[in-house]
């Protein structure tokens, strides 16, 4: 077997494809924070509607300051996005993101948004204690068609929730490319507020990102917890332990499993190449897992 490095990716993967198994080899992606992320321009239905949970496994880094040519301040993001799954006029949205951590030994929160089918945006909810500057941790969250619900490695996270909208549905539904969709953006989103060059303005993440995992029911925490316990070589197409639940996984990016695919879809059902839109590639797979 060759030595796992980050110079020899292809090599390994070659080496684990070869052998006929399904195993997902300990690497991962790396994000710059400044314009790195991969992301699906074509909206179409994702799966998933009133009832989903969300896995990723993160490990952040320092927030870069984005420059411009000539060497200019443009500016410092004051949060990071890790995943945006972005409908149309923020329609059946959601969003996770966190804050910009500045005390590498401070935990800092992550907050998960979602609209529902009217355009309203029906929960903004805080879970602090949840990311901490290089080390690695699956977040997870789940909407259960009332209420959001955040895991850190399996663990239940604090939360304070805010409702902004009483005039809404407060239903999310799944609409195909003709009634709108949905398109998937990882490591990045795009903010409201433009740079000093007239651009809109991307809020990416800086730090590395293992597997994704999106399924359309709400998980047991004790399913949460058997996959983290399994870290990057969980197999969720398979059910093991107490995790019952591959029947209903919609999604799931295995980043950097495979430098020729990075953003490649690991399910049959629903699957999505979020390459199309890509600003990584095979040289930001990376030799680091939990």
């Amino acid at each position: 077997m060759p030595t796992l490095s980050p110079y020899n990716l292809d090599a390994y993967n070659d080496y684990v494809y070869n052998l006929g198994e399904n195993l997902v080899p300990n690497v991962s992606l790396r994000f710059d924070g400044v314009d790195q992320y991969l992301e699906n321009t074509i909206r179409q239905a994702q799966g998933i509607a009133n009832l989903w949970t969300i896995t990723l496994w993160m490990k952040p880094l320092e927030t870069p300051t984005k420059f411009d040519e000539e060497g200019r301040q443009l500016f410092r993001p004051d949060g990071k996005a890790l995943l945006h799954l972005k409908g149309a006029t923020h329609r059946n949205e959601v969003l996770i993101w966190g804050e910009r951590i500045e005390n590498p030994n401070s935990e800092e929160f992550i907050i998960v948004e979602n609209w529902d089918d009217s355009t309203q945006r029906i929960r903004v909810t805080r879970f602090n204690l949840a990311q901490k500057q290089r080390e690695w941790r699956l977040f997870s969250c789940a909407w259960n068609s009332n209420n959001l619900i955040a895991w850190s490695n399996g663990v239940e996270l604090p939360d304070i929730s805010e409702t902004l909208s009483g005039t809404g549905s407060f239903i999310m539904t799944d609409l195909d490319r003709g009634g709108g969709g949905r398109s998937t953006r990882l490591a990045a989103a795009y903010s409201g507020t433009a740079t000093s060059l007239g651009e809109p303005r991307l809020v990416a993440y800086s730090g590395l990102m293992g597997p994704v995992g999106v399924w359309d029911e709400v998980l047991e925490q004790t399913e949460i917890a058997e996959v983290a316990s399994g870290t990057f070589g969980f197999d969720l197409t398979t059910n093991s332990g107490t995790y019952s639940s591959s029947a209903n996984l919609q999604h799931w990016w295995r980043l950097g499993a495979a430098s020729s695919g990075v953003g490649f879809d690991y399910v049959e059902t629903g699957r999505i190449d979020v390459g199309d839109n890509a600003t990584i590639s095979g040289p930001n797979v990376v030799a680091d897992f939990p």
